[in-house]
């Protein structure tokens, strides 16, 4: 066996150790975490964080920036990747077919590497990241992007290699909107008293408004548990 055949191997175990399980909880978990519905409240605070604590100078940039960094690392994946690797999902590989556990014979597309979800996760995370600069929002937003990335291998869509390349880019596409943010504004004459550290985050956010944006966030997560929990018992 060649290192690139171990490798493949490898991922493979991997995605089989966290695809599927036998409980119709977690399968409700799953199918209402990929719901589109369920995180408008998060998107829409987002939003708030965003216009409450930037300046409109630099506003109408970062806003374009988020849109930058959704579709690069979309079309980055979907328009490059996936066609230039033609790398089948574990849905679709028919070495993997027999093994695989779907919820609601859900399978995506035919190619998964690398994972776009991941992509858009990640670059997302690492842009608000950089722009609030504060610990615990840190460690929110990557917990978000994490869990909405292997939610894919949980799904069966992706392989667990696919979605550590996507977050990879994403990282580095998040990171280049920011750093083309900061080249921008840097010899902007826009300053902001950010008053006490208590108060404000590093980058003069209020502590409020990210505490608020913490709260939707980790109330969305309750609110998906809770719901999965509903449905099963429904069913």
């Amino acid at each position: 066996m060649t290192e690139a055949q171990g490798l493949i191997e490898t991922d493979r175990l991997a995605t089989l150790s966290v695809n599927g399980s036998d409980s119709l909880y977690w399968d409700g978990v799953a199918d209402m975490y990929t719901s589109v519905i369920v995180w408008i409240p998060l998107a829409v605070i987002a939003i708030l964080l965003l216009i409450r604590n930037i300046t409109p100078k630099r506003l109408i940039l970062v806003l374009c920036l988020v849109a930058l960094t959704v579709v690069l690392t979309d079309q980055l994946s979907s328009s490059v990747f996936k066609p230039l690797f033609q790398r089948l999902r574990p849905t679709r590989d028919p070495l993997m077919l027999d093994m695989i556990d779907t919820v609601n014979g859900y399978r995506g597309g035919l190619y998964g590497f690398f994972s776009g979800h991941a992509a858009n996760s990640f670059g997302l995370a690492v842009l608000f990241m950089w722009l609030v600069k504060d610990k615990l929002f840190s460690i929110s937003v990557v917990v978000w992007a994490a869990l909405n990335s292997l939610i894919r291998t949980y799904l069966g869509v992706h392989f667990v290699g696919d979605i550590l390349v996507g977050a990879l880019a994403g990282c580095l596409l998040g990171s280049l909107a920011y750093w083309i943010f900061h080249m921008v504004t840097r010899n902007d004459d826009v300053h902001r008293l950010h008053g006490s550290g208590l108060l404000y985050t590093k980058s003069g956010f209020m502590r409020s408004d990210v505490f608020m944006f913490m709260c939707v966030l980790f109330g969305t997560f309750s609110v998906i548990m809770i719901g999965a929990c509903i449905k099963e018992s429904i069913i």
